[in-house]
């Protein structure tokens, strides 16, 4: 076989001269603009020859890079062609997830670029939504779902058991004893409306004799994105999963209430038919994930 220069700098190349724009290019690939410009500089190197003329308002391919980039177009779609035919992974270098958007927000993509370190050849696409997705229908690779699990023909594999705790902003707390259950239920109550949250948030009422039907929450939803950006913001407390509040937790923003933790109706689940966790994309991702999810939230200490 003859010499070819490293596949990286050549998808770097593509993706930069489809674009035209090496900021765009590397938003594409999820790595630094820099780093685009240095494969491109190593494909230069490699091939001694000017792909690109650069400019501070443009980007422009020289004739010898509108030369190449049609041969590295059909290359990468014969690439593709031929993964396909073994895999049935129609596109290989894109991995599409679909996750709950306060899972999305509050955990992985603070820590997707360490991801994409590892495998810059695989562009992440995230998909936030509450619904678990239609795979046939949505091109959607991998979904993470927050739930009780029961995803009817499709592979679930459950990787965290999360467990409620309650918790409020210091500032709300001010001359209140927080293990004191009179005096939290005083506060202003953020009502998570989850069906299964909604049942263990009853079921603590019976426990210490407060009627659940006397309450009046200040805000509700079912989504936990807004009710902790609640919390933080001192407007109540709220029962709410602990893998979602880690980080407000040990940043001291938020703080734990009532000594209270019991083990949540919704675990942390990855879902997709079968075929497709076979795919080398998703195995990567899952590899990645479950080990760093668990030692994120295995190191988890605070006080109440």
């Amino acid at each position: 076989m003859k010499y070819l220069p490293p596949l990286k700098s050549l998808q770097f190349f593509l993706a930069a001269g489809q674009s035209k724009n090496f900021k765009q290019a590397a938003e594409q690939l999820n790595v630094t603009q820099a780093a685009v410009s240095q494969q491109i500089r190593l494909l230069e190197e490699n091939l001694q020859s000017k792909l690109f003329e650069r400019s501070n308002k443009q980007t422009m391919l020289t004739e010898k890079g509108r030369t190449l980039l049609p041969f590295i177009q059909r290359a990468f779609e014969e690439f593709s062609s031929g993964i396909q035919s073994v895999t049935g992974d129609q596109n290989p270098q894109v991995l599409r997830i679909s996750t709950v958007h306060s899972f999305s927000s509050l955990w992985l993509i603070p820590r997707l670029q360490e991801f994409q370190k590892l495998h810059p050849e695989i562009m992440v696409q995230l998909a936030p939504s509450s619904e678990l997705v239609d795979f046939k229908q949505s091109g959607i690779d991998l979904a993470i779902r927050m739930g009780r699990g029961g995803y009817s023909d499709l592979i679930q594999k459950k990787i965290y058991d999360d467990n409620l705790i309650f918790v409020a902003s210091p500032k709300l707390l001010a001359d209140i004893n927080r293990e004191d259950p009179e005096q939290v239920f005083r506060l202003p109550w953020i009502e998570d409306m989850s069906a299964g949250i909604q049942e263990k948030f009853q079921d603590y009422c019976k426990s210490i004799n407060i009627k659940y039907e006397t309450l009046v929450p200040v805000i509700q939803a079912n989504d936990a994105l807004p009710l902790i950006d609640s919390a933080v913001q001192g407007r109540g407390f709220l029962l709410v999963n602990s893998s979602l509040v880690m980080e407000h937790l040990r940043a001291g923003v938020l703080v734990k209430l009532l000594n209270y933790s019991s083990k949540s109706p919704y675990s942390l689940y990855l879902v997709a038919p079968e075929q497709q966790f076979s795919w080398n994309k998703v195995k990567l991702f899952e590899d990645w994930l479950v080990p760093k999810l668990l030692e994120s939230f295995s190191d988890l200490k605070v006080n109440r």
